[in-house]
């Protein structure tokens, strides 16, 4: 058998990636569902494994940003990996992502995010878990009243340059990603079966709203694929406008913003978790933490730490990536010592300077820390932080980071 690895041509390619998604349970052949694959392979940079002549897996890679406090940082969301049933335990997958990021991080890209399937693969990539993400399910009517929402604009596919708009203004924290391509929003509508958008405008411009789709159009599930907003008063609307269609839907499945808890926003939400637990339109609360993230431009993000304190030390890093790179590969990963200094104005510079404390680790767990999702005492009693005490002490004290709220899954 031979195999490379190559960048995605649309000719070549377009039926062998089709079968790949087929295959994985992505898609059908369902024509609405064919329209958005190539919608979404449009939209990013693509590479294929190849074999035997044929394209049995595929990387797809989003232009994106992400907010880190108040810096935005260039992100290659990493939007698919797929491998086909005949490429299964050939190592294309890991293959194809390493030799992905490495050309990214070559382009610019100072950091990469992706969702994970199970806990682990990623790892082997430098990649390390973000925090827990609630999905919410519950009956819309057993919300408190929010008042009388206006009467929403409905919102379809065709609305898709007008809806991506919304989705880059909409309220942003820590943590924060934009997917920049218009037609991510443009095949995220028109992928899912039942799916429908209402929401509002301001002088022509769309400034809040919601997309969802429907598992039984009649009563539900509905799920809302997101909500888009500006600010609190405008999410509180929407909040009321799903509690509206609780006089027909017996169950809405919701990603909790992070700054809410929608527990208070129920009346008796425990009663109402235990008259439906055993139903199928059971009001539950679930918590996974199914996106990773991973520095690649250590200089630049380490730059968008901003402290009070000053902070010095030396870095040992270590990096799974470079067994995976061919010896041609633009980026050999982060492997290495740097001098990282913290405070008002951050940075981190190749090689160690003498007489400051040591702190090793790997990309992963550094990334983790970076992000906000993990406390240095946590990951050095768990993870791969090795330093002294004052040292693990004092990036706790000194570096306080929110939870990161990404608010965009991909």
């Amino acid at each position: 058998m031979s195999s490379r690895i190559r960048k995605y041509s649309v000719r070549r390619d377009k039926k062998a990636t089709q079968r790949i998604w087929q295959e994985c349970g992505w898609i059908s052949d369902e024509k609405r569902e064919l329209e958005a694959f190539d919608i979404f392979m449009d939209a990013g940079n693509v590479w294929v494994y190849e074999l035997d002549g044929s394209a049995e897996g595929l990387v797809h890679s989003t232009p994106a940003h992400l907010l880190h406090t108040r810096t935005e940082l260039r992100l290659a969301a990493i939007t698919a990996v797929n491998t086909s049933r005949v490429a299964r335990n050939l190592g294309a997958a890991s293959a194809t992502l390493a030799q992905a990021i490495a050309e990214e991080a070559a382009n610019g890209a100072q950091l990469t995010g992706l969702g994970i399937f199970e806990q682990g693969f990623y790892d082997r990539l430098g990649y390390g878990n973000g925090t827990y993400e609630h999905w919410v399910s519950f009956d819309p009517a057993w919300l408190v009243d929010l008042g009388k929402p206006r009467t929403p604009e409905r919102l379809s596919s065709d609305d898709w340059r007008e809806v991506h708009e919304s989705r880059l203004k909409r309220y942003k924290l820590h943590g924060a990603v934009d997917l920049l391509p218009p037609g991510i929003t443009r095949g995220d509508m028109k992928f899912e079966k039942n799916s429908f958008g209402l929401g509002y405008r301001e002088d022509g411009e769309i400034t809040h709203h919601f997309q969802a789709h429907a598992e039984n159009v009649s009563r539900g599930p509905y799920t809302i694929d997101w909500m888009s907003y500006q600010n609190l008063d405008q999410l509180r609307e929407l909040l009321a406008l799903i509690r509206g269609l609780g006089d027909q839907v017996r169950v809405v499945k919701i990603h909790e913003p992070k700054h809410i808890q929608l527990q208070s926003l129920l009346r008796k939400p425990f009663q109402l978790y235990n008259i439906t637990a055993d139903t199928k339109n059971a009001s539950r609360a679930l918590a996974y933490a199914y996106w990773q993230i991973r520095i690649l431009d250590l200089q630049a993000c380490v730059g968008a730490i901003s402290i009070a304190d000053s902070l010095e030390f030396n870095l040992r890093l270590s990096d799974p990536i470079g067994v995976l790179l061919p010896d041609d590969a633009p980026w050999r990963g982060l492997d290495g010592e740097y001098s990282v200094s913290l405070g008002t104005r951050s940075s981190a510079v190749p090689g160690a300077r003498e007489g400051l404390p040591i702190l090793e680790a790997s990309v992963n767990d550094l990334s983790r820390f970076w992000i906000g999702s993990a406390r240095a005492d946590t990951l050095a009693a768990l993870g791969t932080f090795r330093a002294d005490k004052e040292l693990i002490a004092a990036l706790d004290e000194s570096v306080h980071l929110p939870n990161p709220e990404p608010d965009w899954d991909y």
